[in-house]
């Protein structure tokens, strides 16, 4: 047992240890699943995102070029260290990042099982209890209903008039409700965090279309052939600075 000093944060899998300690009865495992489940949804899920951001970046350089801007306007030419507060003024880069995961929601399908007899809206079909229901991100993100031209990649479907349009449950990467993921402000928060430094040293490109890419669903979405960028070093100028001086 490990001993803390007052007001130090304890880690997941202290607390586990603690919990066993105190009667939680939990077995060997109970805590690998737990740390496993931890593992996987708050660092795979992440990473994979990211990849695709920056795969999406490569292939749309405007919007890559207004990411960077975005980025230059608050931290210039300095290595000072990206902060919580830095990350509430990336607002296009987090709409960048909502725009990847509707196209490509890592977790695409959802089981949920009912736990009262539940009606249909609009209809007289009931679910009973037990039932078990798939949801799928994947095909409410992909709905000429709630999207237009939604096999394209547009940042602009998260402006605040776009988003105050569609029904709350019209994005629903991190599922949803009571039972929608505990760390979804954390996971955007690293991923503005991770790809904001990024693009602070290095621009990305890629030859591939967004057409080319294929996807493949087992726990999580991946793209079937990686994702194929290159990485060059950052000119730390903004880009609209570049084209004045080209125009001048």
């Amino acid at each position: 047992m490990r001993y803390y000093l007052e007001n130090q944060p304890k880690l997941f899998l202290d607390i586990l240890f603690e919990l066993n300690h105190d009667g939680g009865n939990l077995t060997d495992s109970d805590i690998r699943d737990e740390v496993i489940t931890m593992m996987a949804g708050g660092f795979d899920t992440s990473a994979i995102t990211v990849c695709f951001v920056l795969l999406m970046m490569g292939i749309h350089q405007d919007i890559q070029d207004k990411v960077y801007n975005e980025i230059y306007d608050i931290f210039g030419e300095s290595d000072q260290t990206i902060t919580i507060y830095d990350t509430t003024k990336l607002v296009y880069l987090e709409q960048v990042i909502k725009e990847t995961l509707r196209l490509y929601p890592i977790g695409a399908l959802l089981l949920r099982e009912t736990q009262d007899d539940i009606k249909i809206f609009s209809s007289d079909y009931i679910l009973p209890k037990g039932t078990t229901c798939i949801i799928a991100p994947f095909f409410t993100h992909h709905s000429p209903d709630l999207y237009s031209n939604p096999w394209s990649f547009n940042p602009e479907n998260f402006s605040p008039e776009n988003v105050a349009k569609r029904h709350k449950y019209g994005f629903i990467p991190f599922s949803g409700g009571p039972r929608g993921c505990i760390g979804n402000k954390y996971a955007m928060l690293s991923m503005k965090a991770v790809v904001s430094t990024f693009l602070r040293n290095f621009s990305v490109h890629s030859d591939i279309k967004l057409t080319d890419i294929k996807l493949t669903l087992g726990l999580f979405l991946r793209s079937v052939h990686g994702y194929p960028v290159t990485i060059r070093l950052r000119d730390r100028r903004p880009t609209y600075k570049q084209k004045q001086n080209q125009q001048i």
